[in-house]
């Protein structure tokens, strides 16, 4: 081999090392726009499951609160229950006395 087909063969594997170099380089950028690009939409992702995390929360408290309502009105029926009930057997008590007192009158 001569020394000029040495140089020649130098040259093409020194524009083999360029090439391959240049588009390392060109990937090496792509995979960081990707990268960017994926961090940037973690970045979102995770502002978005805060607010819903956020809302879920309030949602429960509000849940919470209902069923607290849902209680209380529960033990107010029960009361106004009651109360009808003694309130019947009071009236049942007085139609009662009225019956006996027209019935002994007549």
């Amino acid at each position: 081999m001569t020394s000029e087909q040495r140089l020649d063969r130098l040259e093409r594997v020194a524009k083999l090392f360029v090439t391959a170099g240049l588009r390392a380089r060109r990937n090496m950028r792509e995979l960081e726009e990707k990268i960017g690009i994926l961090v940037n939409l973690q970045i979102q992702n995770e502002e978005r499951f805060k607010e819903q995390d956020r809302q879920i929360t309030m949602l429960v408290d509000l849940q919470r609160s209902n069923e607290e309502r849902f209680q209380a009105n529960e033990e107010r029926f029960e009361k106004v229950a009651e109360s009808q009930s003694n309130t019947d057997r009071r009236l049942e008590t007085l139609i009662e006395i009225i019956r006996k007192g027209r019935n002994g009158n007549s």
